[in-house]
């Protein structure tokens, strides 16, 4: 077989490799909410389980959504951020009230990935607000699939819902961490180019219940320990990127080889 056609072939066989190599599982991984930037998102009306909500305007100049970047395996190191959050969404269903949210979002899977299995996530947060004997508050928690650039943006994989707190509040008046370890991620595949998303917020059927999360700081470490990290797409090898530079190399090799002829 002439050179150059056998090193075409080598060269087919390498990136077809590269391009079939399906996603394994690593191991569970911690991912730690930090404040780099604010995502800027507005969506209309949606259904979240047997909730119709109104609509959601995500902004750092909103008190009822915000949406950071990036979580990430890195511990925090700084002071932390403190949102502080008032429950102006309207809810509609049984029963029906307001609510706010705070939103955390990977950076962009570069390759689709499957993970399955438990999502525990920890949000430090407190609230001061008094109610009254006939107004409530409850927690909630959640994982989503955000896909900024697909024709469904937001793909609720799994969520939690507290029990409401009639008469009183549902958190503490000093930052306070709660855990709920009853998410799960069913075998789900992010395409390319979409992040995975973590939320935690308080509803209430009185309007601009307030109360504040903390996260970004060694002592609020806020995070969503998750199956695999999303990071990590491991291929039959090891790593696609020795396969990936032996790819882009094998044609200068071949013309400097017949060059010197």
């Amino acid at each position: 077989m002439p050179i150059r056609l056998l090193a075409i072939c080598v060269l087919f066989s390498i990136v077809s490799i590269g391009l079939t190599a399906q996603p394994a599982l690593s191991e569970e991984t911690a991912f730690y909410f930090h404040n780099q930037g604010e995502l800027q998102v507005s969506l209309p009306q949606f259904q979240v389980g047997n909730f119709q909500v109104s609509g959601l305007d995500a902004s750092a100049s909103s008190s009822s959504a915000r949406i950071f970047s990036a979580a990430s395996p890195t511990a925090p190191a700084s002071t932390g951020t403190m949102a502080s959050m008032s429950a102006q969404i309207s809810i509609s269903g049984q029963p029906s009230g307001y609510a706010a949210v705070v939103a955390w979002v990977t950076a962009p899977f570069p390759v689709n990935v499957t993970l399955d299995g438990q999502v525990v996530m920890h949000v430090w947060i407190s609230s001061g607000d008094v109610l009254w004997p006939w107004q409530a508050s409850e927690l909630f928690m959640g994982v989503t699939d955000y896909s900024p650039t697909g024709s469904t943006h937001f793909q609720l994989l799994d969520y939690y819902l507290g029990n409401a707190t009639l008469g009183y509040n549902e958190f503490s008046n000093s930052p306070t961490e709660y855990v709920i370890s009853t998410l799960r991620i069913n075998q789900h595949q992010f395409q390319a180019g979409s992040m995975l998303m973590f939320f935690a917020g308080a509803g209430s059927n009185k309007q601009g219940y307030s109360f504040t999360v903390y996260f970004d700081s060694p002592t609020w470490n806020s995070r969503a320990e998750i199956p695999a990290d999303p990071s990590l797409t491991l291929p039959e090898f090891t790593s696609t990127i020795p396969l990936t530079i032996i790819a882009l190399l094998l044609p200068l090799i071949i013309k400097r080889k017949f060059s010197k002829r």
